[in-house]
């Protein structure tokens, strides 16, 4: 079968595969050079090697997109895969954590839970602080930032906690 090039698309839907997939190898490329030498430096990260395995992924999915609508073929289109080891996962899941009912919610349940989304939160802030390549200025800011992200957490959950007690044993009954 003959490649097609991008003028003899006959589809809309095969330019626009190739079109998506083309800026993300262009928004994709620099990442992974980024990453690539970070790796070089510090091997022993591993959320840097699971970073580059999810870029060296995306890089590979728009590679098979531009070839299948290349040959004409169908793009199967796969839902997006979880960043759970990124620090835009932790916020993420963080976030979907703290929407919480009240009438189902104990503090034994959802304090550990809470505190291990943030503390993945404040590991991840602390590689980037730790990185060679960070100001010492920058470094002193996100520290004192994670400090004040737990602290602020703790406080909130506290006062949720007794806010929560207060409303479901009611307000102390006084006696006549």
């Amino acid at each position: 079968m003959d490649i097609q090039t991008g003028k003899d698309l006959k589809s809309p839907i095969q330019r626009d595969e190739i079109a998506g997939a083309r800026a993300s190898l262009k928004e994709n490329s620099p990442i992974l050079h980024s990453i690539c030498s970070a790796c070089l430096e510090h091997s022993d990260v591993a959320s840097l090697k699971a970073s580059k395995d999810t870029v060296c992924g995306e890089i590979q999915n728009a590679l098979n997109v531009i070839s299948n609508a290349s040959q004409g073929i169908q793009n199967m289109s796969a839902p997006p895969e979880p960043q759970a080891a990124t620090l835009g996962g932790a916020l993420d899941e963080l976030e979907s954590l703290i929407v919480l009912d009240p009438l189902t919610v104990t503090e034994e349940e959802i304090r550990p839970s809470l505190e291990k989304r943030l503390e993945a939160i404040i590991s991840g802030a602390a590689l980037l602080a730790d990185s060679s390549c960070t100001r010492d200025f920058h470094r002193e800011r996100i520290i004192a930032e994670c400090n004040a992200i737990r602290q602020a957490l703790q406080d909130l959950l506290s006062e949720y906690m007794n806010n929560l007690l207060f409303v479901t044993c009611g307000p102390p009954l006084e006696t006549v």
